[in-house]
């Protein structure tokens, strides 16, 4: 069953679309998306999660189909709560898996933070770990990367989001950054990156996953254009000592490793979740 739905949350109406059925003894994993992002990124690697887990997708307040965030807030903190609000709306009642990348990643962490008890497991792919990799935009108006400024056409750089010579027309979607990225406002996205930014100098991704001592995976791309190659190694040193860690590199992938290679992705995240021990399990 896949149903669709915005749901009212005390900071915006937030989008989700559930694939399978929340009443069955299935576990649960929640894809949280980036900034630019939307839940039709999920669309590839959903199919490949379902025979063991009911799937919910959620858009961030702002971007998709989800409304405009109460206030004009868009910060890191504010979309983490109202994630944990819209699963709330759908009745689990047991620890979720949560997946998110780039921004997501963090978004997803922040979660952690807010509520750990919820959440059994958490992943993410291709996320920066110090203020210094936080801007992680490819609009060509908000972008600080010099490759990026003289560049007009459209609102992202689809091509960054890939691997090198990844060949797009092989998606099922071939447009689904451009058409995701249409569905944000510019404002939107430049809030999100300065509260990444401010998220990060307040404290480091180490010292905060610290906080909330779940089992985690950390995934990263080999040609990730976005985080880069500097970006990765940064994450990777930050992050290697913190207690309850895995990390795994995906060769041959980008900053949207999923798109690429769904059924890979997939099996890293079942192969993880089922190796990993909680108090649930």
């Amino acid at each position: 069953m896949d149903l669709e739905n915005k749901l009212e949350t005390s900071r915006g109406f937030v989008n989700i679309k559930l694939t399978g059925d929340i009443s069955n003894d299935k576990d649960i994993i929640v894809l949280v998306s980036g900034i630019n992002g939307s839940i039709s990124y999920y669309d590839t690697i959903t199919p490949y999660l379902t025979d063991k887990y009911t799937v919910i997708a959620i858009d961030l307040l702002g971007q998709g189909n989800s409304g405009e965030g109460k206030d004009d807030l868009y910060t890191i903190d504010v979309e983490a709560w109202a994630i944990w609000e819209a699963i709330g709306r759908v009745k689990v009642l047991k620890p979720v898996i949560v997946f998110g990348y780039g921004v997501g990643g963090l978004i997803v962490n922040r979660m952690a933070e807010q509520h750990d008890i919820a959440m059994s497991k958490k992943i993410m792919l291709n996320t920066p770990a110090t203020q210094k990799y936080a801007d992680l935009d490819t609009s060509t108006t908000l972008s600080s990367i010099p490759l990026l400024g003289k560049m007009a056409k459209s609102s992202v750089k689809s091509n960054l989001y890939f691997a090198k010579n990844f060949d797009t027309s092989s998606l099922p979607d071939p447009n689904v950054i451009g058409d995701s990225a249409k569905d944000t406002d510019k404002k939107v996205a430049k809030k999100l990156l300065k509260s990444t930014d401010s998220y990060l100098e307040e404290m480091a991704l180490n010292r905060r996953m610290r906080k909330a001592n779940l089992p985690t995976l950390a995934l990263f791309s080999d040609n990730d254009q976005i985080l880069g190659e500097a970006g990765i190694k940064d994450a990777k040193a930050t992050i290697g000592r913190v207690p309850n860690l895995k990390m795994e590199d995906v060769i041959g992938t980008g900053h949207i490793a999923f798109l690429e290679k769904p059924e890979e992705i997939a099996k890293k995240i079942i192969a993880f979740d089922e190796s990993t021990q909680t108090e649930e399990s």
